[in-house]
């Protein structure tokens, strides 16, 4: 349902609201690690994440079948994206938060013209609430990752990405991608599956959270058995979804999975090496590398720093948890 052409379209409807964001590179780090690293930096997007891609994607059509409002789910950069693209399309946007999400999260989403309900997160579901609110309000409800329009709007980063590599005339042997429900690494690959056929694509997870490496192991949508809290709260989903994991069963080689220290010194070594002030969620698989969880020895190596919406309190906690 989701090919390279419609990735195409809808990088053509939305390019215009969206930062090509930069690839930042390291002479220190490739020495250090042995390899080619190009980090794609979503902490410079709109909203600080790449979901305004999927957000304005999904809004855009639902606006030219003019759809005045919209529904959503989201702990937090999915609400931004979608209230950010609610906002520019004049339409109004119900977003079902969880009450512990980061303040800044909330208040940002609040900003931008959005109405916010929050719930308890592990204790009520927030599809059933958010589908209660769009059955109500005849609105339609744009899912943070099991859409095609959203899929093919994240799309667009790999697409800029894919950009970069056949610009400098490389061929990129490997590609991290953070990973929740799958609608990043989704659209990602299809980009990538494109040009470079022969890349080897990885989602990366929270270890508390890493249903997509269990499904890709499993070759089937596994659900986790128990949940345990990360920092990483825009990663914590239990179950791939059921239009992301096809995709990713078929162009991802493995998943990987990280655990909150090893991203607390991922933090810590983007901050002092780039000057990029990411949220946990955003450095997974800047971690990957740290923490020797892939041999990247002589590749060229995507990684992708997702978001950073992290606010200063907990970012100098987690550099302090880097540090100790």
């Amino acid at each position: 349902m989701v090919n390279i052409s419609k990735l195409q379209d809808s990088y053509f409807r939305i390019k215009k609201f969206i930062n090509n964001t930069p690839i930042l590179t390291s002479d220190r780090m490739n020495n250090e690690f042995g390899g080619f690293f190009y980090l794609k930096n979503e902490v410079d997007q709109v909203t600080g994440s790449f979901k305004i891609r999927g957000a304005l994607s999904a809004l855009s059509n639902l606006k030219d079948k003019n759809v005045c409002g919209v529904v959503a789910y989201s702990s937090g950069n999915h609400a931004q994206g979608v209230s950010k693209a609610a906002q520019i399309f004049d339409m109004h946007a119900i977003i079902v938060m969880p009450e512990d999400a980061p303040q800044n999260k909330i208040d940002k989403t609040i900003a931008n013209g959005a109405e916010v309900v929050l719930y308890k997160r592990h204790i009520e579901s927030r599809e059933e609430i958010a589908k209660k609110i769009a059955d109500d309000k005849q609105y339609p409800l744009v899912k943070p990752f099991d859409n095609v329009d959203i899929i093919a709007g994240q799309g667009s980063f790999g697409l800029e990405a894919c950009e970069y590599f056949i610009q400098n005339n490389i061929f990129p042997d490997i590609v991290l991608s953070c990973t929740s429900g799958g609608g990043l690494v989704a659209g990602t690959s299809i980009a990538f599956k494109h040009y470079f056929p022969d890349v080897q694509i990885y989602p990366v997870e929270p270890l508390t959270c890493n249903d997509t490496e269990i499904s890709l192991k499993n070759k089937t949508r596994t659900r986790l058995k128990t949940h345990q809290n990360t920092i990483c709260d825009a990663l914590e989903v239990e179950i791939p979804g059921e239009i992301t994991f096809p995709i990713n069963l078929e162009n991802c080689t493995a998943g990987i999975s990280v655990t909150d220290e090893e991203v607390c010194k991922a933090m810590k070594y983007l901050y002092d090496e780039f000057q990029v002030k990411a949220e946990p969620s955003g450095c997974v698989s800047l971690a990957a590398v740290l923490s020797n969880k892939i041999n990247v020895k002589g590749k060229h190596v995507l990684i992708t720093i997702s978001g950073g919406n992290v606010d200063k309190h907990d970012f100098s906690k987690y550099l302090k948890l880097a540090k100790d």
